[in-house]
């Protein structure tokens, strides 16, 4: 996939610099006492607000894997999930590479913050189910162009909401879809937060973990949400980085 950057990471071994290409939405900054992020937060309309998100990825990643032991370098190709339809179709009729193409060894990481374009309606909406089917397998396509080009993808898992019933948000179906296209391709899903539920007696399941921390809309994430997300994320991608950087 000519459209997926990443340096070689094991030319950057002698430096133990880890070379990562950002694609999908920005991560919002965890910065102590920073604004909450509402998640899924419209694509940039801008070129200055653009080049903010991707100043803060950069930052947000790389501050996260130095806590890890791990420096990196990011490089950010901000896209959305249209972007994402739009990169997969514009080659090879949106078909991904066969076996015999897998003929590279890996030098290089990605790691992906794709969203679908309606982080709202809940996954058993039949518009947003057509979504997820699409999303799904533009996933697996990207993944599988990415690995002939010798990149490991790390996908990031949303955060989950509790604005929908349980188990039937958009984020939980994005998680599925996620699963399911890292089920068929080589890559690793990142960012999975703990999960404590709690059945009341009128049969309410509530997740302790996230319960006072998404907002009275249930799907705003505060900073101690965001710091325990962006941790999950370089806690589970530190570990592949170091074994490839030889640190």
């Amino acid at each position: 996939m000519a459209a997926c950057g990443g340096g070689d990471g094991g030319a950057g071994a002698a430096a133990k610099v880890a070379n990562i290409s950002f694609y999908g939405n920005p991560l919002p900054s965890v910065a102590a006492g920073a604004a909450v992020a509402k998640i899924a937060v419209a694509p940039a309309t801008s070129d200055t607000a653009a080049s903010d998100g991707a100043a803060t990825t950069v930052k947000t990643l790389t501050d996260a894997l130095a806590a890890q032991g791990v420096t990196a370098s990011v490089t950010p190709q901000v896209l959305n999930g249209t972007g994402l339809h739009a990169l997969i179709m514009g080659e090879n009729n949106g078909l991904p590479p066969t076996d015999d193409q897998f003929k590279t060894d890996q030098n290089g990481w990605l790691v992906v913050n794709f969203e679908l374009d309606d982080m709202v309606t809940p996954m058993d909406d039949p518009k947003q189910q057509a979504a997820l089917a699409t999303f799904q397998q533009d996933m697996f396509t990207f993944i599988r162009r990415a690995g002939v080009t010798g990149k490991f993808v790390f996908i990031i898992l949303p955060i989950p909401t509790c604005d929908a019933q349980t188990g039937h948000s958009a984020a939980d179906g994005l998680i599925q879809a996620i699963s399911g296209a890292t089920a068929q391709a080589l890559a690793f899903p990142v960012g999975g937060l703990p999960s404590n539920w709690v059945v009341d007696q009128n049969g309410v399941a509530t997740n302790t973990f996230t319960q006072g921390h998404l907002g009275d809309d249930c799907r705003t994430p505060d900073a101690y949400l965001l710091n325990a997300w962006t941790t999950s994320i370089a806690t589970r991608i530190a570990p592949a980085l170091k074994e490839k950087l030889g640190s």
